[in-house]
């Protein structure tokens, strides 16, 4: 049988909730043929027998053989399919047609080199990331290149290069040109659509394609999160992102605000509103600390 696209998830201790998953992706109603590729770095938990339950290729790796970049080209090179899909092991398609919806411009389009789908949080998302994701993912679709070079500018650049493995699809002859670099710690996507971007391909956002996916972290959690994504913002842009240390508290308060307001359009209660406010600050100053940190360290 031709296999159309290879459906390629990175685990380790997935949890319950991946049954959710492999099931939502085997009852997608689509004509694609579809194979799907585990790829685990040494769950301890019950992930081996849910992906027991499922006609899934599984592949074992060593947990220190495990890269963001490095695991997904592995997936690649396995992979039958002329189309991959990226799927993380805690996203949960929302419906059974976020297959076919993700697969709307770059099935008919040899410009278009990925795209990617919509997150929306889950219920239990604090109201911080819940804003994060409103913003980053919208509802608006977009078909994204590069048309004039001189206005390609460091605030322009970083927007129009968001790009998400969350859910997300590349053309398997574009990702041979254009493999993942393995030598970033994470923002692995990001750096892949930049490179493919300036290339003169463009890159598809489908907001119909649909995943949920959100995370709660503990505070140290987010620390080093946060350090992992400035270490690998320095790595794939080049800069600082406006990060100063003496600016942080600043920073915090500012991005408390546009939570407050955020919490407001969204129907909060006051009391709840209040619960969270001084949640806001700390949060952000260890996430703009670790960012900063990350963007220092050698």
């Amino acid at each position: 049988m031709q296999i159309d696209i290879s459906i390629i998830i990175p685990t380790k201790n997935a949890g319950a909730g991946f049954d959710d998953c492999l099931s939502r992706i085997y009852t997608q109603k689509t004509n694609y043929k579809y194979e799907v590729i585990v790829i685990d770095s040494g769950s301890r938990d019950s992930t081996l027998d849910i992906i027991a339950k499922y006609p899934v290729r599984l592949i074992k790796i060593k947990p220190e053989e495990f890269g963001h970049g490095k695991t997904r080209n592995l997936g690649a090179r396995l992979a039958t399919g002329k189309y991959l899909v990226y799927l993380t092991q805690d996203a949960l398609p929302a419906d059974e047609n976020w297959l076919d919806f993700l697969l709307n411009d770059i099935g008919t389009d040899d410009e278009i080199a990925g795209a990617y789908s919509r997150t929306i949080p889950r219920s239990n998302c604090d109201p911080f990331e819940a804003r994060y994701i409103a913003q980053a993912w919208g509802d608006k679709k977009e078909i994204k290149e590069i048309l004039e070079y001189k206005k390609y500018n460091k605030a322009y650049k970083k927007k129009i290069v968001f790009f998400s493995n969350i859910s997300s699809c590349i053309q398997k002859d574009i990702w041979k040109r254009f493999p993942f670099s393995e030598n970033i710690i994470m923002a692995e996507d990001q750096d892949w659509s930049k490179r493919v971007l300036e290339a003169g391909y463009k890159i598809a956002y489908e907001p119909k394609s649909v995943v949920y996916h959100s995370h709660t972290h503990s505070l140290k959690e987010l620390f080093k999160r946060y350090r992992d994504a400035g270490t690998a913002h320095k790595q794939v842009f080049g800069d600082n992102n406006n990060v100063y240390l003496l600016l942080i508290p600043l920073f915090a308060i500012i991005v408390s605000i546009l939570d407050l307001r955020f919490m407001w359009r969204r129907g909060y209660n006051i009391s709840a509103m209040v619960r969270w406010t001084h949640k806001a600050v700390v949060r952000h100053i260890i996430e703009a600390f670790g960012f900063w940190r990350g963007l220092h360290s050698k």
